[in-house]
């Protein structure tokens, strides 16, 4: 099943894949801590009759899991930004940084810009339909 993604669905990831990474750099920075901790420490306590040996494979495994996943998700939003920046015309892009990247309201966007809002909505427009093109051709290429 080939679902072709629109360019609004397209941008959008970019809100998604940069929370997904926030909650991946916590969770590798948790299992860093559990590694840290489980170095071995002298004391007189006696050890528990049957350490769990294989806990330290188990959190380096997943480190090693979340960090492969981490460079998936940065390797996919370096795309999306190469295809912002592919688009011709700094104003269209800037619309889409403004808006998909930064996430500004269009009211902000306008006046960053120095424009009417009707104007960054129409600049928008064309910058959906330069990304469509964009998509489209790569797809083409990839098939």
């Amino acid at each position: 099943m080939d679902k072709t993604i629109t360019a609004k669905e397209y941008l959008s990831q970019i809100h998604s894949i940069n929370t997904r990474l926030k909650s991946l750099v916590s969770q590798r920075q948790s299992i860093m801590d559990s590694l840290y901790n489980i170095s071995p420490k002298l004391s007189h306590t006696p050890k528990a009759a049957s350490p769990d040996i294989h806990r330290m494979d188990g959190l380096i495994a997943a480190k090693l899991d979340i960090e492969s996943e981490m460079e998936a998700a940065s390797l996919k939003l370096a795309g999306i930004h190469k295809t912002i920046s592919a688009i011709t015309g700094a104003e269209l892009g800037a619309v889409l940084t403004y808006r998909y990247i930064d996430h500004m309201p269009w009211p902000d966007v306008a006046k960053e810009l120095f424009l009417s809002e009707s104007r960054v909505y129409q600049l928008h427009r064309e910058a959906l339909a330069a990304i469509e093109s964009i998509i489209t051709e790569s797809e083409v290429k990839s098939a």
